[in-house]
Protein backbone atom coordinates (compact mmCIF):
# COMPACT_ATOMS: atom_id res chain seq x y z
CA UNK A 1 0.00 0.00 0.00
CA UNK A 2 2.83 2.39 1.07
CA UNK A 3 4.62 1.83 -2.04
CA UNK A 4 1.43 2.46 -4.31
CA UNK A 5 1.14 5.87 -2.86
CA UNK A 6 4.21 6.95 -3.01
CA UNK A 7 4.13 6.26 -6.54
CA UNK A 8 0.78 7.93 -6.93
CA UNK A 9 2.91 10.90 -5.30
CA UNK A 10 5.22 10.79 -6.69
CA UNK A 11 3.43 10.63 -10.79
CA UNK A 12 1.12 13.42 -9.65
CA UNK A 13 3.68 15.84 -8.41
CA UNK A 14 5.40 15.87 -11.90
CA UNK A 15 4.59 17.42 -14.97
CA UNK A 16 2.15 16.72 -16.87
CA UNK A 17 5.21 16.37 -19.86
CA UNK A 18 8.66 14.64 -19.18
CA UNK A 19 12.04 14.06 -20.80
CA UNK A 20 13.11 10.51 -20.31
CA UNK A 21 15.16 7.93 -22.00
CA UNK A 22 15.42 3.60 -22.61
CA UNK A 23 19.75 4.20 -22.67
CA UNK A 24 20.31 7.57 -21.30
CA UNK A 25 21.83 8.15 -24.65
CA UNK A 26 18.12 9.20 -27.07
CA UNK A 27 15.78 11.53 -25.04
CA UNK A 28 12.36 12.31 -25.57
CA UNK A 29 9.65 14.06 -24.27
CA UNK A 30 6.51 12.13 -23.65
CA UNK A 31 3.23 12.56 -21.89
CA UNK A 32 3.53 11.60 -18.06
CA UNK A 33 1.74 8.02 -18.62
CA UNK A 34 4.13 6.99 -21.34
CA UNK A 35 7.27 8.74 -19.74
CA UNK A 36 7.24 6.62 -16.66
CA UNK A 37 7.43 3.17 -18.47
CA UNK A 38 10.74 4.46 -19.66
CA UNK A 39 13.94 3.48 -17.68
CA UNK A 40 14.97 6.63 -17.26
CA UNK A 41 13.18 9.82 -16.21
CA UNK A 42 13.36 13.58 -15.53
CA UNK A 43 11.08 14.69 -12.85
CA UNK A 44 12.47 18.25 -13.22
CA UNK A 45 12.08 20.63 -15.66
CA UNK A 46 13.76 23.88 -16.98
CA UNK A 47 11.24 26.03 -14.89
CA UNK A 48 10.87 24.31 -11.12
CA UNK A 49 12.69 21.45 -9.37
CA UNK A 50 10.17 19.00 -7.73
CA UNK A 51 13.23 17.00 -6.31
CA UNK A 52 16.84 16.59 -5.60
CA UNK A 53 18.31 13.03 -7.20
CA UNK A 54 21.53 11.82 -6.46
CA UNK A 55 23.76 9.00 -8.27
CA UNK A 56 25.70 7.01 -6.01
CA UNK A 57 28.26 4.42 -7.54
CA UNK A 58 29.35 1.67 -4.85
CA UNK A 59 27.71 -1.45 -4.32
CA UNK A 60 26.43 -0.85 -1.18
CA UNK A 61 24.78 2.26 -2.07
CA UNK A 62 21.18 1.49 -1.03
CA UNK A 63 23.12 2.00 3.00
CA UNK A 64 24.74 5.30 2.00
CA UNK A 65 21.92 7.49 3.23
CA UNK A 66 22.07 5.14 6.85
CA UNK A 67 26.10 5.12 6.69
CA UNK A 68 26.64 8.70 6.38
CA UNK A 69 23.85 9.65 8.93
CA UNK A 70 21.51 11.90 6.68
CA UNK A 71 17.65 11.83 5.75
CA UNK A 72 16.20 8.84 3.87
CA UNK A 73 15.51 9.00 0.84
CA UNK A 74 12.03 9.05 -0.48
CA UNK A 75 13.02 6.63 -3.07
CA UNK A 76 16.33 4.62 -4.13
CA UNK A 77 16.15 2.71 -7.47
CA UNK A 78 19.47 0.05 -7.68
CA UNK A 79 20.84 -1.70 -10.26
CA UNK A 80 20.56 -5.26 -9.47
CA UNK A 81 23.25 -6.28 -11.11
CA UNK A 82 25.96 -3.67 -9.30
CA UNK A 83 24.14 -2.47 -6.66
CA UNK A 84 24.41 1.28 -7.58
CA UNK A 85 21.85 3.59 -7.08
CA UNK A 86 20.04 6.77 -7.53
CA UNK A 87 18.06 8.57 -4.75
CA UNK A 88 14.85 10.75 -4.79
CA UNK A 89 14.24 13.38 -2.26
CA UNK A 90 10.89 15.00 -3.26
CA UNK A 91 10.46 18.63 -2.57
CA UNK A 92 7.08 19.83 -0.81
CA UNK A 93 7.03 23.18 -2.57
CA UNK A 94 8.79 22.81 -6.19
CA UNK A 95 11.89 25.51 -6.02
CA UNK A 96 11.48 28.34 -8.89
CA UNK A 97 15.01 28.26 -11.18
CA UNK A 98 14.50 31.92 -11.47
CA UNK A 99 17.52 33.48 -10.55
CA UNK A 100 18.18 36.39 -9.14
CA UNK A 101 20.77 38.76 -7.48
CA UNK A 102 19.82 38.60 -3.70
CA UNK A 103 19.02 35.37 -1.64
CA UNK A 104 16.33 32.78 -2.92
CA UNK A 105 14.74 29.24 -2.59
CA UNK A 106 16.97 28.13 -5.28
CA UNK A 107 20.41 29.19 -4.35
CA UNK A 108 19.33 27.36 -0.67
CA UNK A 109 18.46 24.28 -2.27
CA UNK A 110 21.70 24.91 -3.97
CA UNK A 111 23.44 24.67 -0.94
CA UNK A 112 21.94 22.10 0.55
CA UNK A 113 22.52 19.97 -2.76
CA UNK A 114 26.09 20.43 -2.80
CA UNK A 115 26.49 19.40 1.13
CA UNK A 116 23.96 16.55 0.89
CA UNK A 117 26.63 15.31 -2.36
CA UNK A 118 29.53 15.27 0.09
CA UNK A 119 27.63 13.49 2.65
CA UNK A 120 26.27 10.66 0.34
CA UNK A 121 29.45 10.09 -1.55
CA UNK A 122 27.54 10.68 -4.45
CA UNK A 123 28.73 11.45 -7.75
CA UNK A 124 29.67 14.99 -9.01
CA UNK A 125 29.67 14.72 -12.26
CA UNK A 126 25.91 13.88 -12.45
CA UNK A 127 23.94 15.36 -14.55
CA UNK A 128 20.91 15.66 -12.02
CA UNK A 129 18.48 15.61 -14.77
CA UNK A 130 17.70 11.83 -16.11
CA UNK A 131 17.19 9.56 -12.71
CA UNK A 132 16.32 5.75 -12.71
CA UNK A 133 12.44 5.73 -12.89
CA UNK A 134 11.12 4.37 -9.66
CA UNK A 135 9.10 0.90 -9.82
CA UNK A 136 10.30 0.40 -13.03
CA UNK A 137 11.09 -3.27 -13.49
CA UNK A 138 14.51 -2.89 -14.35
CA UNK A 139 15.69 -1.67 -11.32
CA UNK A 140 15.21 -2.64 -7.79
CA UNK A 141 13.14 0.01 -5.95
CA UNK A 142 13.02 0.81 -2.22
CA UNK A 143 10.63 3.22 -1.22
CA UNK A 144 11.25 5.25 2.24
CA UNK A 145 10.17 8.18 3.70
CA UNK A 146 6.49 8.92 2.95
CA UNK A 147 6.11 12.51 3.03
CA UNK A 148 7.61 15.19 0.89
CA UNK A 149 10.79 17.25 2.63
CA UNK A 150 10.76 21.03 3.38
CA UNK A 151 14.47 22.53 2.46
CA UNK A 152 14.98 23.05 5.87
CA UNK A 153 14.21 19.41 6.85
CA UNK A 154 17.12 18.39 4.41
CA UNK A 155 19.72 20.70 5.43
CA UNK A 156 18.76 19.75 9.39
CA UNK A 157 22.27 17.71 10.42
CA UNK A 158 24.43 19.19 7.81
CA UNK A 159 26.20 21.91 9.46
CA UNK A 160 29.35 21.05 9.09
CA UNK A 161 29.00 20.06 5.29
CA UNK A 162 26.97 22.94 4.21
CA UNK A 163 28.68 25.59 2.26
CA UNK A 164 28.20 29.18 3.17
CA UNK A 165 28.96 30.34 -0.61
CA UNK A 166 29.29 28.08 -3.87
CA UNK A 167 32.61 27.45 -5.52
CA UNK A 168 32.87 27.68 -9.19
CA UNK A 169 35.15 24.47 -8.96
CA UNK A 170 33.68 22.07 -6.94
CA UNK A 171 30.28 22.93 -7.82
CA UNK A 172 27.20 20.24 -8.56
CA UNK A 173 24.07 20.13 -9.86
CA UNK A 174 21.56 23.75 -9.27
CA UNK A 175 24.89 24.83 -7.86
CA UNK A 176 26.67 25.38 -11.39
CA UNK A 177 23.41 27.34 -12.47
CA UNK A 178 24.14 29.89 -9.31
CA UNK A 179 27.51 29.67 -9.36
CA UNK A 180 27.64 30.53 -13.14
CA UNK A 181 24.99 33.48 -12.97
CA UNK A 182 27.18 35.26 -10.04
CA UNK A 183 30.09 35.43 -12.14
CA UNK A 184 28.41 36.24 -14.92
CA UNK A 185 26.77 39.09 -13.25
CA UNK A 186 29.96 40.06 -11.63
CA UNK A 187 31.96 40.37 -14.47
CA UNK A 188 28.80 42.29 -16.61
CA UNK A 189 28.80 44.65 -14.05
CA UNK A 190 32.28 45.40 -14.61
CA UNK A 191 31.99 45.10 -18.87
CA UNK A 192 29.07 46.74 -19.17
CA UNK A 193 29.66 50.66 -20.09
CA UNK A 194 32.53 49.27 -22.72
CA UNK A 195 29.58 48.26 -25.16
CA UNK A 196 27.02 50.32 -27.10
CA UNK A 197 25.80 48.27 -28.82
CA UNK A 198 22.96 45.27 -27.19
CA UNK A 199 23.82 42.04 -29.66
CA UNK A 200 28.00 42.87 -29.38
CA UNK A 201 26.68 42.88 -25.38
CA UNK A 202 24.91 40.01 -25.51
CA UNK A 203 27.95 38.00 -28.06
CA UNK A 204 30.20 38.95 -25.30
CA UNK A 205 28.09 37.59 -22.09
CA UNK A 206 27.58 34.41 -24.22
CA UNK A 207 31.37 33.91 -24.65
CA UNK A 208 32.37 34.72 -21.24
CA UNK A 209 29.32 31.96 -20.19
CA UNK A 210 31.03 29.61 -22.58
CA UNK A 211 34.65 29.92 -20.55
CA UNK A 212 32.44 30.03 -17.18
CA UNK A 213 31.21 26.92 -18.07
CA UNK A 214 33.96 25.05 -16.57
CA UNK A 215 32.18 22.43 -14.50
CA UNK A 216 32.84 18.77 -13.74
CA UNK A 217 29.41 18.46 -15.59
CA UNK A 218 29.45 21.18 -17.89
CA UNK A 219 25.97 22.78 -18.23
CA UNK A 220 23.73 22.70 -21.53
CA UNK A 221 24.58 25.28 -24.43
CA UNK A 222 20.79 26.33 -23.84
CA UNK A 223 20.99 26.86 -20.45
CA UNK A 224 24.28 28.78 -20.94
CA UNK A 225 22.38 30.93 -23.54
CA UNK A 226 19.61 31.29 -21.05
CA UNK A 227 21.83 33.21 -18.75
CA UNK A 228 23.46 35.12 -20.63
CA UNK A 229 20.39 36.70 -22.03
CA UNK A 230 19.31 37.43 -18.66
CA UNK A 231 22.42 38.71 -17.70
CA UNK A 232 22.88 40.59 -20.63
CA UNK A 233 19.48 42.24 -20.65
CA UNK A 234 19.33 43.13 -17.20
CA UNK A 235 23.07 45.08 -17.41
CA UNK A 236 22.32 46.63 -20.54
CA UNK A 237 18.78 48.27 -19.22
CA UNK A 238 20.47 49.37 -15.36
CA UNK A 239 23.93 49.55 -15.99
CA UNK A 240 24.02 52.66 -18.43
CA UNK A 241 25.80 56.37 -17.52
CA UNK A 242 22.16 57.54 -15.70
CA UNK A 243 21.63 53.70 -14.22
CA UNK A 244 25.31 53.22 -12.80
CA UNK A 245 24.65 56.90 -11.26
CA UNK A 246 21.75 55.95 -9.41
CA UNK A 247 22.71 52.39 -8.10
CA UNK A 248 26.11 53.98 -6.97
CA UNK A 249 23.53 56.67 -5.01
CA UNK A 250 21.60 53.52 -3.74
CA UNK A 251 24.89 52.01 -1.96
CA UNK A 252 26.26 54.72 -0.73
CA UNK A 253 22.93 55.33 0.92
CA UNK A 254 22.51 51.65 2.29
CA UNK A 255 26.24 52.73 4.18
CA UNK A 256 25.29 55.77 5.78
CA UNK A 257 22.02 54.16 7.02
CA UNK A 258 24.51 51.57 8.02
CA UNK A 259 26.97 53.86 9.86
CA UNK A 260 24.17 55.32 11.35
CA UNK A 261 23.08 52.65 13.27
CA UNK A 262 26.25 51.77 14.36
CA UNK A 263 26.35 54.77 15.97
CA UNK A 264 22.92 54.18 17.81
CA UNK A 265 24.22 50.87 18.97
CA UNK A 266 27.56 53.01 20.20
CA UNK A 267 25.25 55.72 22.14
CA UNK A 268 22.78 53.11 23.72
CA UNK A 269 25.76 50.77 24.70
CA UNK A 270 27.10 53.55 26.86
Amino acid sequence: MGSLYQLDFFTSSVAHYLACSDDFGNVVRLPKDKAITKPYIAPNNSSFINCLLFDIDKPDAGASWLDNDIAMPNWICQNPLNGHAHYGYMLKTPVSRTLKANESPQRYLARIQQAMTKRLEADTGYAHFLTKTPSHENHRTIWGRSEPFTLDELRNGLDDDLPLKLKRESAVGEGRNVSLFDDLRFWAYRERLKYNDFKMWFKACLRYAEQLNAFQCPLPYGEIKSTAKSVSKWTWLNINEKGFSNIQTKRINKRWQKNDLFEKILEFAK
